[in-house]
């Protein structure tokens, strides 16, 4: 019963605080000019925009695929990426349950575990971070002096998060290769905590650890770091797509560079914990186009929508279905079992 209020609570907070953002992001627009801005893109940047998106699909699926593959190998790219797009469509009904779900689904499909996966997913995180403070420092070395302008926090924090991540991909890489000797020190500080707990507690730890064994092959490092870069690349790829089919690089004169600047910016409103980044990164990223390069507010906010729109629509559209065939399915197989 508690369980079930903390995540009632959770959920009312997160729903609450994209009310706010989305309040806060269109608080004195105009819905009637906001609405003809969004519309006025054609059909051939939409479809140009959602291939671009479900590329980026695949180039995560595959860096996925590398931290899975010394124990779970019989997941393809294909596996991963319906298992991500779960991941997302979930997020927009409930925050941070597309995690679990993504898990759940390569259980279903492949038979792997969900104790190991979600120490990829870790991982995954922990690397999202640390590019994303990569991509921000490169914004700072395009447009410094304006963004520190505009947001003076930004490169502060861009310092700690940045230290944080290196801890953070240290601390994994480590343990990875000392397993038993990290998990030796584990042991007795959870039997002095609960001896009942700890025999279950290490069975977890240990599967959670196997999880982190693609960290020990170093060719594993090297797909990582270009499947980040390509990955990002086509974050700032759909942006810019967006920029040429609302004609942003004729009138504002907006180009590539631009595109990475508001991607850096916009990435941190995901960060917040609203469903599907709602309100959050509209608000991040209607304000960097409003205030970095003086586009107007209601034509920056029609961008943020635009965008945020074309890609979550991509992912319920895949994502949804394959969730609901995969439970049918899997309920199926229980029932016969």
């Amino acid at each position: 019963m508690k369980i079930n209020l903390k995540q009632i609570i959770q959920y009312l907070l997160s729903f609450g605080l994209m009310g706010f953002f989305l309040y806060w992001a269109f608080s004195g627009t105009d819905p009637d000019q906001l609405w003809q801005a969004v519309t006025n893109i054609s059909i051939s940047w939409v479809a140009l925009i959602f291939i671009t998106t479900l590329g980026t699909l695949l180039i995560r699926a595959w860096r996925w695929t590398v931290l899975m593959r010394p124990f779970a190998p019989q997941v393809s790219i294909f596996d991963a990426s319906i298992a991500l797009a779960i991941c997302y469509a979930a997020n927009v009904a409930i925050p941070r349950s597309g995690e679990v779900l993504r898990c759940v689904s390569l259980k279903w499909t492949r038979g792997a575990s969900i104790s190991a996966i979600m120490a990829t997913v870790v991982v995954e995180r922990i690397l999202d971070l640390f590019w994303l403070i990569i991509y921000v420092g490169a914004a700072l070395v395009i447009l410094r002096k304006r963004i520190n302008e505009e947001f003076p926090w930004m490169e502060m924090a861009s310092i700690v998060a940045m230290a944080g991540c290196l801890a953070g991909l240290v601390g994994l890489v480590l343990v990875s290769i000392y397993q038993e000797k990290a998990l030796d020190k584990i042991r007795p500080l959870l039997h002095w905590f609960s001896p009942k707990l700890a025999g279950p507690i290490v069975n977890i730890l240990e599967t959670f650890i196997g999880g982190l064994s693609a960290l020990q092959r170093p060719t594993a490092y090297l797909e990582i770091i270009i499947s980040s870069i390509l990955l990002n690349t086509g974050y700032v790829l759909i942006i810019y797509e967006t920029f040429l089919g609302m004609g942003f690089d004729e009138r504002y004169h907006l180009d590539g560079a631009a595109a990475l600047v508001i991607m850096a910016i916009s990435s941190i409103g995901v960060i917040a914990p609203t469903p599907g980044a709602a309100g959050s990164y509209h608000l991040f990223f209607s304000k960097a186009l409003h205030q970095l390069y003086l586009v107007p507010l209601n034509a920056a906010l029609a961008c943020a929508t635009l965008a945020h729109a074309l890609a979550t629509l991509t992912y319920i559209m895949i994502g949804g279905p394959a969730l609901l065939w995969q439970w049918l399915h899997n309920r199926k197989s229980e029932e016969k079992a």
